[in-house]
């Protein structure tokens, strides 16, 4: 709660210290004197910005997100709309880059200081350093302008055609997991290679079990404990890639929806789409610390003898 509760104050003061008048933003500039206070009113502007911050959280506690200055429809109706967006993108994007970082560690463990693990790190530096419009841009110049295999921009909806939804989705996904793919692999790679230094490698070795069965059945899992920390606390960053891949793909998502209230002042849609953003992160987290115990059993039992 202290999280949440914080995030949104910074919000809230951050929008409201902006230079320049929310009710000129939302009238437009052509607006006269007269128009502009009657929106300062109407939208309670002018009362004391901690008054209007405690009414909004008010409101908020008891599940009111408000309504949009400038369009009138309600917060939580314009979040649930474009949600869905956000999500199958974020999903469909740790797929991939979790389906290709667990075979790629692997591969360049297995072929540790080789040519296979030199290409693979390789790649990998390429994928953290450059941002995610970069990768965006080649992605759509590759397979939008070049091929015209998949759309550049655009969104069909999964309940009016599944085959068009996913094309519609390859393009924003991969460019948010190719960062994602090079971050996972490396994690994974360091911390296989610390585990393989732990007695219990020599131990499983001496029982005659295969490299591929210890690498897999043992080292593997064991690290998927620092791996689903960061799939987890990642999930943040994905948010924040999504506002730039969305914006560039021109998807309808929480991202976009985001930026286009930045720069109409609409405060009311900001705190709702950040305070919700903050509680979605808290709960992700909450959830990696449940699936410890899942993982590995040393946790269940450190709990009940703690």
């Amino acid at each position: 709660m202290p999280v949440i509760v914080g995030v949104s104050v910074l919000t809230f003061l951050l929008l409201n210290l902006l230079p320049g008048s929310i009710a000129l933003a939302i009238a437009g500039p052509g607006a006269d004197p007269q128009t502009i206070k009657a929106i300062e009113i109407q939208d309670g502007l002018t009362k004391p910005l901690w008054d209007r911050y405690w009414q909004w959280l008010w409101h908020a506690v008891q599940g009111n997100l408000g309504r949009s200055l400038t369009s009138s429809e309600s917060v939580t109706s314009l979040v649930a709309h474009a949600l869905p967006v956000t999500l199958e993108v974020i999903i469909v994007a740790q797929v991939v880059a979790l389906v290709l970082a667990v075979p790629a560690a692997l591969a360049a463990l297995a072929d540790r200081s080789g040519r296979t693990d030199r290409v693979l790190g390789a790649v990998a530096f390429a994928g953290v350093s450059a941002p995610h419009f970069l990768w965006g841009i080649i992605l759509i110049l590759v397979f939008s302008v070049h091929f015209h295999l998949l759309p550049a921009t655009g969104w069909v909806p999964l309940t009016h055609s599944l085959g068009s939804n996913l094309k519609s989705a390859v393009l924003p996904a991969t460019t948010l997991g190719i960062g994602e793919f090079s971050f996972y692999m490396r994690i994974l790679r360091g911390d296989m290679i610390d585990q393989l230094r732990e007695e219990y490698v020599t131990t499983a070795r001496a029982k005659g079990l295969s490299g591929s069965r210890v690498l897999v059945g043992h080292v593997l899992r064991n690290s998927l404990f620092s791996l689903i920390t960061v799939v987890g606390v990642n999930f943040g960053k994905l948010i924040s890639g999504a506002v730039i891949v969305e914006t560039l793909f021109a998807l309808p998502g929480i991202g976009n929806l985001l930026v286009t209230s930045i720069y109409q002042r609409d405060v009311n849609v900001v705190q709702g789409v950040v305070v919700l953003t903050a509680v979605a992160f808290v709960i992700i987290n909450l959830a990696v610390d449940l699936l410890y115990s899942t993982i590995d059993p040393r946790v269940r039992y450190e709990v009940a003898n703690g």
